[in-house]
This record gives structure tokens, C-alpha cells and sequence, in this order.
């Protein structure tokens, strides 16, 4: 049996992984899903919210589970699950990058992406609201209407300092955690082109194709199960 540990993307929170965890619970994996600070149901307010503190839930979460975990990012989490590599590589059995940020050491999300979902910023608090009018068309392309409207009915203001927060990272610690990449050739959030550039950047053990958009536990949940499964196999 594995744990796996989900981090969610921006605007998330642990209840986008809600489809894809039964079926990994039937495999005999634990999940464990978690809200970053400022997400989900955490009430921290957006402007308290940084790089720094979604790395402590992380990390805290993992130093609470009695075995190395495959920990899993999504999107701008990829530079989240990097940090926590970094911090506790003994405690993570893999680094499982979903169409997600791969930084090199010293970058930050906004060193990185270009353009990315439109949003309105709220100056007082320093967040960023999504404009649902562009959801469907730049985000979840290939999603069902269902999946739409539950993502809709979810998401929250994404607080922006995580954006502009640099990683630590050296190649002793977080370089030595086994990683795999799962691209995702339909994206639109983070187009494939960046995706490759960036993931050209560092020695993964496997990139898994998937012809999703940037939702691929959304738009393509059997497929990206049977991704997680593979991997959770012995080597």
C-alpha cells in the first residue's frame, strides 16, 4: 500500500481530487487531500498566504504519516511539492508533477509562465479572482458541463504572493527525489510547449502522456488513475 498526498493547484482546494480517490482506495492506496493555506475551507486570509506557508502544511502533513508518501502536485503546486522535497526528501517516496511547474532553483511561478487564466486582482488583500466567462474555454477545454459547474461552484480568490515567492532547492536534496512528469497535450493553462521546456530541464524517471486539458482528473480520470497506479508500482 502507498499514501499518496495531493496538493491542488491555484484557485483549489483538496476537493478537486474527490473523483479520482475512490478508485485509488480500491487499488488499497491511502489519500490523503489537503487545502493549502487561504483554499478549500482554510480561512487564512489571502495577504497572510505565501510560498512558506504552503510548504509548512505540506511538509507537517507529511511528517504525520508513518511512511514516505508519493506526493503529488498539480499546476502552480509543482513548485510547492519541490520546496517539500527540499525540506524532507527522506519522507517523500516520489514527486509526481501533473502538468505542473518545475522550477530550477532561485525561480519563482511568475519567473516562468507566460499569460495563464484570466483573473481580476484585488488589490486590498492581494488576490486574484477568476472571470468564469473564460473558465471553460482556457482551463477545462475538455471537461464535462458536470465538472464545469462543480469547478465553478468551488474555487476561490488565489492569494498572489505564492506566485511571486522564489524556491530553495539543491540538487543533494531535492534532486535526489525520484520524480515523473504527466504532461498533458490538450492544456491551455500551461501549454504543452512549456510543459516540455520545462520538465527538459531536470532527469525524470517518466513522462506519462495523457491527451487532457489542464484538469486531467477531470477530463480524463481513468486514464490519469491508471497513470497514478503505474507509478505506485515496485521498481
Amino acid at each position: 500500500m502507498n499514501t499518496f498526498l495531493f496538493v491542488h493547484g491555484a484557485f483549489q482546494g483538496g476537493w478537486c481530487w474527490d473523483q479520482i480517490t475512490p478508485a485509488l482506495q480500491q487499488k488499497g492506496h491511502k489519500v490523503v487531500a489537503i487545502d493549502l493555506p487561504g483554499s478549500g475551507e482554510d480561512v487564512t486570509p489571502p495577504q497572510d498566504v505565501s510560498l512558506k506557508s504552503y510548504v509548512k502544511k505540506v511538509v507537517s502533513t507529511i511528517e504525520k504519516i508513518d511512511q514516505p508518501v508519493i506526493l503529488v502536485g498539480h499546476s502552480m503546486s509543482g513548485m510547492v511539492i519541490s520546496q517539500a522535497a527540499e525540506e524532507i526528501p527522506e519522507k517523500i517516496k516520489k514527486l509526481v508533477y501533473v502538468c505542473a511547474f518545475v522550477p530550477e532553483n532561485g525561480q519563482a511561478v511568475s519567473d516562468i509562465a507566460s499569460g495563464g487564466p484570466k483573473a481580476t486582482l484585488n488589490e486590498k488583500d492581494q488576490s486574484l479572482t477568476l472571470i468564469k466567462e473564460f473558465i471553460a474555454d482556457d482551463m477545462l477545454n475538455e471537461s464535462s458541463e458536470e465538472d464545469l459547474r462543480l469547478f465553478k461552484r468551488n474555487i476561490r480568490p488565489q492569494p498572489v504572493q505564492p506566485f511571486e515567492d522564489k524556491v530553495s532547492l539543491t540538487n543533494i536534496r531535492f534532486g535526489h527525489v525520484p520524480s515523473v512528469y504527466i504532461e498533458t497535450t490538450k492544456d491551455r493553462s500551461i501549454p504543452i510547449d512549456l510543459q516540455r521546456q520545462m520538465y527538459a530541464t531536470r532527469s525524470f524517471e517518466r513522462i506519462y502522456t495523457l491527451d487532457a486539458d489542464h484538469f486531467p482528473f477531470y477530463s480524463r480520470k481513468k486514464e490519469f488513475v491508471e497513470c497514478l497506479v503505474d507509478i505506485a508500482q515496485p521498481q
